[in-house]
C-alpha cells in the first residue's frame, strides 16, 4: 500500500529538486490508455475479491495475468515516452516472477518497533504467496524490506518501477522550447 504513495511523492520531489514545470506533465500523450486503465483496474479488482482456494490457480492467476499483459501493452504502445522502458522492464520482471511460481514469493515483513524478527505468516492471494527455497528466480520476489513506519516488503520489479515513474516525472516535466525559439539561437 505503500509503494504507490511513496513513488508519486518521489516523483513530486524529482519535479520540484529539478525545479521542472509540473504543467509540462500533463502534456505528455499516452496511447492506449484504456489498456492501462483495463490492466489496473483488473488489479485493483483482485485485491478486493476474495477467490475460493480451488480457483486461485485458475480463474484469479489466469485474470492477474491478463492483467499484466494489459499495462505492458500500455507500455509498448507509449514505449518512446521517457521512463516508459524502466517501468516495463519492472512490470515484466513482476509478471515473470509471478507466472513461474503462480504468485509472488513474499518474505515476511522485517523487525518490530523493539528490532525484534517478526515473522508473519504471508496469506496465499490471488497474487502473493509464501517465499520458498523451491522458487523459480525468487529473487525477485517481494524481498525488499522498507523500513519502519512503512512495513512493507517490495520486489525488484517495484523498485525499478518507481525508479521509471521518477524518469517519467523528470523527463515529462522539462520545459519545451519553441522550435522558432531554438532556431533563433543558431
Amino acid at each position: 500500500m505503500w509503494l504507490p504513495i511513496l513513488t508519486i511523492a518521489g516523483a513530486i520531489v524529482v519535479v520540484l529538486v529539478t525545479r521542472g514545470d509540473p504543467r509540462s506533465l500533463a502534456k505528455i500523450r499516452f496511447r492506449g490508455s484504456g489498456l492501462l486503465f483495463l490492466g489496473l483496474g483488473l488489479q485493483i479488482v483482485l485485491e478486493f475479491v476474495e477467490f475460493p482456494k480451488d480457483q486461485l490457480d485458475t480463474v484469479g492467476y489466469g485474470l492477474l495475468m491478463a492483467s499484466y499483459a494489459f499495462v505492458l501493452a500500455f507500455c509498448f504502445v507509449n514505449i518512446s515516452i521517457s521512463g516508459i522502458k524502466l517501468i516495463a522492464i519492472g512490470i515484466a520482471l513482476n509478471a515473470v516472477v509471478i507466472g513461474l511460481n503462480q504468485g509472488m514469493p513474499t518474505s515476511p515483513i522485517g523487525n518490530n518497533s523493539k528490532g525484534q524478527r517478526v515473522k508473519e505468516p504471508i496469506e496465499r492471494s490471488v497474487k502473493h504467496r509464501p517465499a520458498s527455497n523451491d522458487d523459480l528466480l525468487g529473487f525477485l520476489g517481494d524481498k525488499i524490506v522498507l523500513p519502519e513506519p512503512f512495513d512493507e516488503v517490495i520486489s525488484v520489479g517495484d523498485a525499478i518501477v518507481a525508479l521509471g515513474v521518477g524518469q517519467l516525472a523528470y523527463a515529462g516535466s522539462r520545459r519545451r522550447r519553441r522550435r522558432s525559439q531554438s532556431r533563433k539561437s543558431d
